[in-house]
């Protein structure tokens, strides 16, 4: 660890390094250090290249993002990466891993847990701002960082192939779920529809929108910055509202043994929040189409889980024997109560 710091940053000595943050992809680590005396802070990370195959263009995305952001009237801090000693953005240590390194905000916090109405009206504002900021921005110049991340139709297809092979002979006690599953491809076969004929315009989306890549003020609680900008690419803005909903208004988290239901306060607070910044360059389509990205954001999710669990889990961390057919249950719980409500 303190050879790549080295690499990255100049200091006289290296205080701590330790974990930083609940994301499953990449591995994240707060470093504090010393420099003529003073303590300074930043953040370094390891990219997982087994998700993200070409480390480069992450980075070349999230630069040319960052750069645009900082050309706008953009209302929130910037998740800009800071060069190593050598200029660049990416270092790759003697096994094959890629490090990057980014400002420590400071008193800031990313929520964990059930989102409150406050928490999410001010989440959802600023993915609408960022949307807002990117909205003429080219989308299709950008790379696809993970490629086909959601093509449903692609994914379905893998579906199909795991559920015919059943390398691990999960299929016979997952008729239930793989019923269930079958229910949500008409959703799947509209918003297909909708972007093959061009009916949903090709946007900057962030993609993974979740309360945890929010980061507020510890006493103001207000928005301070969008981070994670991995998933940046070519896509549609109802699955960034749609995985909003997704994630901030059930009642419980993913993997609960529970039914979700939908917390009506805090739908009402994602939508608004949205809107407050998007609705002016929102097409009419997109805007009488959103409960269906928040539809499609839960089926394709179940679709995820289900797929690793017949395959044997072999994408997805999981921490007990069944963990995959739990999130499963639960989102294909979730996209019934969506569709009812479409």
């Amino acid at each position: 660890m303190t050879h790549i710091a080295r690499l990255i940053f100049y200091f006289d000595r290296l205080l701590s390094a330790t974990p930083f943050g609940s994301g499953n992809i990449n591995d994240t680590y707060r470093l504090d250090f010393e420099i003529a005396g003073t303590q300074k802070t930043a953040l370094l990370q390891r990219l997982n290249h087994l998700v993200f195959r070409q480390p480069e263009l992450v980075m070349e995305n999230t630069l040319r993002v960052c750069e645009h952001l900082s050309k706008q009237a953009y209302p929130y801090q910037i998740a800009m990466p800071l060069p190593a000693l050598n200029g660049a953005f990416l270092q790759k240590d003697e096994v094959g891993n890629y490090w990057r390194a980014f400002s420590f905000i400071e008193n800031s916090f990313a929520p964990e847990g059930t989102s409150d109405p406050q928490i999410a009206f001010e989440a959802a504002r600023a993915y609408g701002a960022f949307a807002r900021a990117l909205r003429d921005f080219p989308a299709h110049t950008l790379a696809e960082t993970i490629p086909g991340f959601h093509d449903t139709d692609c994914r379905w297809e893998v579906f199909l192939k795991i559920l015919e092979e059943d390398p691990v002979r999960r299929a016979v006690k997952t008729k239930s779920e793989i019923a269930l599953m079958f229910s949500a491809k008409p959703v799947f076969d509209k918003i297909s529809s909708l972007k093959k004929s061009g009916q949903l315009p090709l946007r900057v989306a962030h993609n993974d929108t979740k309360a945890g890549n929010i980061l507020f003020d510890l006493i103001t609680r207000k928005a301070l910055a969008v981070i994670d900008l991995d998933t940046v690419m070519p896509g549609t803005l109802l699955s960034d509202f749609g995985d909003m909903v997704r994630t901030f208004a059930p009642d419980c988290a993913e993997d609960s043994t529970q039914n979700p239901t939908l917390r009506a306060e805090v739908l009402d607070a994602l939508t608004r929040g949205f809107l407050e910044e998007t609705e002016d360059f929102l097409t009419y389509t997109e805007r009488g189409n959103l409960m269906l990205g928040a539809a499609w954001m839960a089926g394709e999710q179940a679709l995820r889980f289900l797929t690793d669990w017949l395959a044997g889990d072999v994408y997805y961390k999981i921490t007990s024997a069944e963990h995959n057919l739990l999130r499963a249950r639960n989102q294909l719980s979730l996209f019934g109560t969506m569709n009812d409500e479409l």
